[in-house]
């Protein structure tokens, strides 16, 4: 059976001392990004499921939203279209224990382009639409991304549930930004020349030194959970003459701690990655229940359990992290879902011919459908039952949910009745009662092989499948 803790936490960052939100209607305030952080939290049995969550509840540290704020129903939009944005990955040192691979070990991991490095699978799953730059910097070795800091205090420390975690951990990562200073022009990246940073200019990953508290489900020592967040405004560094991760000036930051598993530490893989630049770079919300037990999408998607993925059990979790949703391609703006009838075919997701159809139900509802197939990193959807063949998913979308505000807050998918990215099980894997999911929740033949009335003749599983769309 397999083994998931689950520990929800919204960390919003919305109140900054009450200082950097005003109830005001206009400019950049309302879109403070807040801070997610992983929830499906594997152990190395990955058989049954835990509920942990009340261990991370800390009703003091987590921000609430202003009463009297304007709320924003408008359909959220990706922050942008780009192809590409730089990054600079930050490894942080302490004195009680260092970072300990290389520097171009981290690069190869956060650029490069072979199998299970960040590059490789964000040019996959959109089909080469986008990729991470390497940031400008003369570090070490130069130009590669990575810039090294030695922090003259021990690592904090410190549990993210714990009261003002964001006061024992942000002065660290304001103190290694400027430690980097001379080895980087961060004005250089302000496109717009309005002394901000914001992520779709340059994204700052900060790699911590020691363990990652979101892998062991709970806090270790020397540990940190990764998470995406942005700063007061005591702790925004302003250099080179421009801020940078301020929540005020629209700025964020990714975290994570070094290694996984402290029985046996190997270097963080790539899914926790990839998930928190999902929030960093594209503003996607998290597609698990951030307030409650059950419902989410299970691990058919990045921003829900797919981080934690393995295409077999000598992997890490993680190091075989699923496809994005169909819906989140389509908000990234890397698919565009066409409205079919007849008979028509589903391409896998790895291929280059990879579609998406719409199926219309009202003016805010509507289904996307996709082949999740056997291939590429939905391998490692090898998770769910130890084996998987692929098949037809059918998302519910429903636009009510996927607003500003709802992202704003990060709860679009925590009501099991309503949420804004739903996966039509096929047959019941209990994703709304804490499961991960399996391959029996799409639909293939000889299994279902229909959709109501709506889908029919749904064909076997493959690179291509078959169907009729009434």
């Amino acid at each position: 059976m397999t083994k998931y803790l689950y520990l929800f936490i919204t960390l919003i960052f919305l109140t900054a001392c009450e200082s950097t939100v005003t109830s005001s209607s206009s400019g950049g305030d309302e879109n403070l990004i807040n801070d997610v952080t992983i929830e499906e939290i594997p152990d190395e049995d990955n058989e049954e499921i835990i509920d942990n969550s009340n261990e991370l509840t800390n009703d003091e540290y987590i921000d609430s939203i202003p009463n009297d704020t304007i709320k924003n129903t408008d359909i959220a939009q990706v922050p942008h279209k780009k192809s590409s944005i730089p990054m600079l990955g930050i490894l942080i040192s302490y004195n009680n224990i260092h970072i300990s691979s290389s520097a171009s070990t981290w690069s190869a991991k956060l650029f490069g382009k072979s199998e299970h490095q960040l590059n490789h699978y964000y040019a996959e799953v959109s089909n080469s639409k986008f990729e991470f730059e390497k940031a400008i910097e003369n570090n070490g070795i130069v130009n590669d991304g990575i810039v090294s800091v030695q922090l003259n205090k021990n690592h904090p420390d410190t549990d993210i549930d714990r009261y003002k975690f964001d006061l024992l951990t942000h002065p660290d990562l304001r103190d290694a930004l400027a430690d980097v200073n001379n080895e980087i022009d961060f004005s250089n990246y302000d496109n717009d020349a309005n002394g901000h940073i914001t992520p779709n200019e340059l994204l700052l990953t900060f790699i911590i030194a020691g363990y990652e508290d979101s892998y062991e489900g709970w806090h270790v020592i020397n540990g940190v959970w990764g998470h995406q967040s942005c700063t007061y405004d005591e702790y925004t560094p302003t250099l080179d003459g421009v801020t940078l991760m301020g929540c005020r000036d629209d700025g964020n930051f990714a975290l994570f701690g070094e290694k996984h598993n402290v029985e046996n530490p190997y270097d963080a893989t790539i899914g926790i990655i990839a998930h928190e630049l999902g929030h960093s770079a594209f503003s996607l919300p998290d597609l698990y229940n951030t307030s409650g037990y059950e419902g989410g999408i299970g691990s058919f998607g990045l921003m829900g359990a797919g981080v934690w993925t393995r295409q077999d059990h000598r992997e890490g979790h993680g190091n075989t992290p699923t496809h994005f949703s169909a819906w989140s391609k389509v908000y990234m703006g890397w698919v565009t879902p066409i409205e079919e009838s007849g008979s028509t075919s589903l391409t896998e997701t790895t291929s280059n011919d990879y579609n998406i159809i719409k199926i219309p139900i009202s003016a805010n509802h509507y289904y996307l459908l996709e082949n999740r197939n056997n291939n590429g990193y939905d391998k490692g959807l090898y998770s769910l039952d130890g084996t998987f063949d692929g098949g037809v998913a059918v998302w519910h979308i429903n636009d009510e949910k996927l607003t500003v505000d709802n992202f704003w807050e990060n709860n679009v998918n925590n009501d099991v009745d309503n949420k804004g990215v739903d996966l039509v099980e096929a047959e019941d894997t209990y994703i709304d009662e804490m499961s991960d999911g399996g391959e029996k929740a799409l639909f293939y033949s000889p299994h279902i092989t229909s959709f109501g009335t709506k889908v029919t003749n749904i064909s076997t599983r493959g690179s291509v499948m078959n169907l009729n769309i009434n």
